[in-house]
């Protein structure tokens, strides 16, 4: 059962009021009423307080809080992978590895890339129509498109040897995050845009055991950014 947020009747009513002029249902609580010398209202957390019409926006009591997808503006996606490039001062030749490639962002980083001079290794996931994707990323300006399966073989640590990729950009929270810290070059720059890395590197095999991010960036000596 989720936390308990104990609210006098007045401002539950202007809470539920406000949320109601933005477009908020409240239909994600669940609620009792109290007697306990004054009247109360409990409210029963459920995943999401307040939940918009915009799937992008929730409520978390006092804050509104904006996430980009992918049907962000095209515009303003690129505006963003542009200073994002920019803050990088990657210099032309040099190679970044980025994860969800086939994503609108990974899409525009991939024709940014190619028209600043950078090589780029893409990660997409193994899925229906994955060769159509590592195609269409080529067409982009993509060097180097590979499918997740593809990060967990030795051909991939051959790859990343050979082009040393000295950014690398996450856009996941899942097993690409990983796949793309263990690309990067060591003493290289990870960049998780929008995206919180897990807890733990895996490794494949039993060789070696799972280690903490915090760990692996130092054996790595890697520049980790969140943005």
């Amino acid at each position: 059962m989720g936390p308990q947020l104990n609210f006098p009747p007045p401002f539950l009513s202007l809470v539920f009021r406000s949320a109601s002029s933005l477009g908020f249902s409240i239909s994600d609580f669940r609620f009792r009423r109290e007697e306990e010398g004054r009247e109360m209202y409990t409210l029963r957390r459920c995943p999401l307080l307040l939940r918009h019409q915009n799937p992008n926006l929730f409520f978390t009591g006092t804050t509104i809080r904006a996430f980009s997808s992918s049907s962000s503006d095209p515009s303003s996606l690129k505006r963003s992978a542009a200073s994002l490039l920019d803050s990088l001062s990657l210099k032309q030749g040099q190679t970044l590895v980025q994860n969800c490639g086939d994503s609108d962002i990974g899409k525009i980083v991939v024709e940014l890339a190619k028209e600043r001079k950078l090589q780029t290794i893409s990660i997409v996931g193994d899925k229906p129509g994955t060769p159509d994707i590592i195609e269409e990323l080529k067409a982009l300006g993509g060097d180097i498109v590979v499918p997740e399966s593809y990060t967990k073989t030795w051909y991939m640590k051959r790859l990343v040897r050979e082009m040393s990729p000295s950014v690398g950009i996450n856009y996941s929270d899942g097993y690409q995050a990983t796949a793309v810290g263990k690309a990067v070059a060591d003493g290289g720059t990870l960049v998780s845009y929008k995206k919180q890395l897990p807890k733990h590197v895996v490794y494949d095999g039993a060789t070696r055991k799972a280690i903490e991010w915090d760990a692996f960036t130092k054996e790595k000596k890697l520049k980790v950014l969140n943005l």
